[in-house]
């Protein structure tokens, strides 16, 4: 199952120049992958967690090949990759500054603070997908700016309106039990996503928009699920609530495109495709107006503090339901917005920094 990183990888290494038959990337992997194109060397050694794995083993593999540079694009670096090959890495986000209820887990949160700091001093250079995780960078780490460079993270044709076939949507809809209509919010189920906060504003919508819609959320399960659990529970009857699980990208467009709005309540993103991937579909976006989901959702959406009363957000949501011209200035702004946001320039950029930092090693 992809999830960010995972999504990162596959949208780079699909297009040029990493596409191309003129490049040599080897990678590297704790258990068996797809790889995008057949001229990449695919190495897998079998270990059932990876983090651990890439850490303090994955050196063992990686260091036998006579590498120009070692790019880690989930910002670490094995601890004993050979001091001889040059190192590159992304930072998606620095949620484990944020504290511990924002990281993905307790052991994620331990394992970046400490070797993190390793992996930015060791590297020659730094990408990181938003200004800012940039600056974030910057104030926790004392980088220099000629090491940073930032690469946006971008929106497939594949969630482009225009790109998508409407009379496939009913059957993507029936096959999840969603029921239009429906407020969306996609992502993982975790505590830094203020899900508390979407069900509490859902709850306190008029009872007459309430009743003839559903709350859809999509995505996998994280951490802290027993609080969800327990939110969940003491929601009323007239509210309907569908959690798909997981949903293949194949499947991910047609329900933000089918989606009344999708409504973002994140304490904390490093960047925050589901908000760009609605916007490109034509779905109109609530979403905070904290960290990277201020600059990536722009002009283009609705934006609050996400520590504002659930009251403030269900008004938000109600103002989008109410006024189908105000959702289609908001489906307009979004097509514009995420326009700004392409896989192919993040490639491009991505590839020019790896081969310059190579040949300057």
């Amino acid at each position: 199952m992809k999830t960010g990183i995972g999504t990162y990888l596959s949208e780079l290494l699909s297009r040029p120049p990493f596409s191309s038959s003129a490049t040599n990337l080897h990678l590297f992997s704790h258990r068996p992958i797809a790889s995008p194109l057949d001229q990449f060397g695919i190495h897998v050694t079998e270990a059932p967690y990876g983090l651990p794995w890439f850490l303090f083993r994955s050196h063992r593999s990686i260091n036998r090949f006579n590498l120009d540079l070692f790019w880690g694009p989930q910002g670490l670096l094995p601890l004993q990759l050979r001091k001889t090959i040059p190192s590159v890495i992304t930072i998606h986000d620095c949620v484990h500054k944020a504290g511990v209820a924002y990281a993905p887990s307790v052991t994620y949160n331990l394992l970046h603070r400490h070797f993190l700091p390793r992996a930015v001093r060791r590297s020659s250079k730094i990408l990181a997908v938003s200004n800012f995780v940039a600056d974030e960078i910057r104030e926790y780490y004392g980088v220099p700016p000629r090491v940073l460079e930032v690469t946006p993270l971008g929106v497939g044709p594949r969630f482009l309106l225009a790109n998508i076939d409407s009379t496939r949507m009913s059957q993507v809809l029936e096959n999840f039990q969603i029921e239009p209509p429906f407020v969306l919010w996609v992502g993982t189920l975790e505590p830094r996503k203020n899900l508390g906060k979407l069900l509490a504003a859902f709850a306190l919508l008029p009872s007459n928009v309430r009743r003839r819609l559903m709350l859809v959320l999509v995505g996998k399960k994280g951490w802290g699920q027993k609080k969800m659990g327990s939110l969940l529970r003491t929601l009323s009857e007239d509210c309907r609530v569908r959690l798909t699980g997981y949903v293949k990208e194949a499947d991910l467009p047609y329900i933000y495109a089918a989606a009344q709005v999708l409504v973002f309540p994140s304490f904390y993103e490093g960047f925050g495709l589901p908000v760009l991937e609605a916007m490109a579909a034509g779905c109109p976006v609530i979403a905070s107006n904290t960290s990277s989901l201020r600059e990536v959702v722009g002009p283009a959406g609705i934006t609050l503090d996400p520590t504002s009363p659930a009251e403030d957000w269900s008004q938000s949501i109600t103002t989008v339901l109410s006024s189908s011209e105000l959702r289609g200035q908001l489906q307009e702004r979004g097509f514009l917005q995420a326009g700004k946001y392409e896989w192919n320039s993040c490639a491009s950029h991505t590839y020019q920094v790896l081969r310059d930092t190579a040949k300057q090693a």
